[in-house]
């Protein structure tokens, strides 16, 4: 997917609503690169994603099959290839998959090329879309030099010397 201009390669196990979050941010002016099969290769030292040319511009879609990407939203709603600078997991929530506290950054290794991965739980009724879009904002944040986490935890430390 591009997102925000982000290339975020979305991973799971196959049913866990991949291709549903990809629809939906569609519907969000965001762009889809490859559905289900991802050939990822290494050009100038950086890492592009792009779909197999067999399956280029179609989507499988639990419960309705298999649609054309293009004559439903358009030729807008595609992307022939982009670099990929983030990977989202998309895993099975349970009740230890919560956040507590910080959340340690993760990597996923892929040809040689160590990517900022971020574990997103999922289930029913969460509005996993809006989670990726926050999560490509966290990322561009902190390219710039903005951690909200890093941030919080410095301001507890200040209050925690202040009252020491």
């Amino acid at each position: 997917m591009s997102v925000k201009r982000v290339g975020v390669l979305l991973i799971g196990k196959s049913g866990v609503g991949k291709s549903e979050c990809a629809l939906e941010l569609i519907l969000r002016h965001h762009k889809i690169v490859a559905d289900d099969l991802v050939v990822a290769t290494v050009e100038h030292g950086r890492l592009f994603g792009k779909s197999d040319p067999l399956i280029r511009g179609y989507m499988e879609l639990h419960g309705l099959g298999v649609i054309n990407v293009q004559s439903h939203f358009g030729k807008r709603a595609l992307c022939p290839k982009k670099r990929i600078d983030m990977v989202i997991d998309f895993i099975e929530w349970d009740k230890s998959s919560h956040a507590r506290g910080f959340l340690k950054p993760y990597t996923y290794p892929i040809l040689g090329k160590k990517l900022p991965l971020v574990k997103l739980p999922v289930r029913p009724a969460r509005n996993i879309a809006s989670l990726v879009e926050v999560a490509v904002t966290n990322f561009l944040l902190k390219k710039r030099g903005r951690d909200g986490a890093e941030e919080l935890e410095r301001r507890i430390a200040e209050r925690i010397a202040a009252r020491g």
